[in-house]
C-alpha cells in the first residue's frame, strides 16, 4: 500500500527526511510534564516511547521530495528497526505500568536486541542486505 501526499515545500532534495527526533523529543516532553505526577521514571519511559514510535515511524513511512510514501517494510533493515520501535516501546510501557515486570524481563530485551543485531550482521555479511 503507497500514499502519496504533496508536501508544500519548494524546496527540492533527494535525501530521506527522519522525524525519528521529532517523535524522541516529543515523548521527552509529555515524560517532562508527567515527572510530578508518576516520577522521574515517567520521562524515561515516554521518551522510550517516543523513540519506538519514531523507529516505527521510520521503517514504515518515507519523506523524500514532495510526498510522503507509507508503506510496509519488505528490507531486513525496515523489519529490524520496526522490531526494535516495538521493543522500545514495550520497555516503555511497561515502565510505566509495572515496573518490577520491566526489571524481571530486561535481560529478555537486552538478549533480544543483541540476536537482533546479530541477524541483521550475518544477513549483511552474507550480501543479503545490502546499505544505500
Amino acid at each position: 500500500m503507497v500514499l502519496n501526499v504533496k508536501i508544500m515545500n519548494d524546496e527540492k532534495s533527494d535525501k530521506k527526511h527522519s522525524l525519528f527526533p521529532v517523535f524522541m523529543f516529543i515523548g521527552m516532553g509529555v515524560g517532562f510534564l508527567l515527572i510530578e505526577s508518576l516520577g522521574g521514571l515517567a520521562f524515561v519511559s515516554a521518551m522510550f516511547i517516543g523513540m519506538g514510535l519514531g523507529f516505527l515511524f521510520d521503517s514504515f513511512v518515507r519523506i523524500e521530495e514532495r510526498k510522503v510514501n507509507v508503506e510496509v517494510p519488505v528490507k531486513a533493515s525496515g523489519v529490524i528497526t520496526s522490531i526494535i520501535g516495538a521493543i522500545f516501546i514495550v520497555g516503555g510501557a511497561l515502565a510505566l505500568i509495572s515496573l518490577e515486570l520491566l526489571t524481571q524481563y530486561t535481560t529478555y530485551f537486552i538478549g533480544l536486541g543483541f540476536i537482533i543485531v546479530g541477524i541483521y550482521l550475518m544477513l549483511f555479511g552474507y550480501g543479503l542486505v545490502r546499505g544505500k
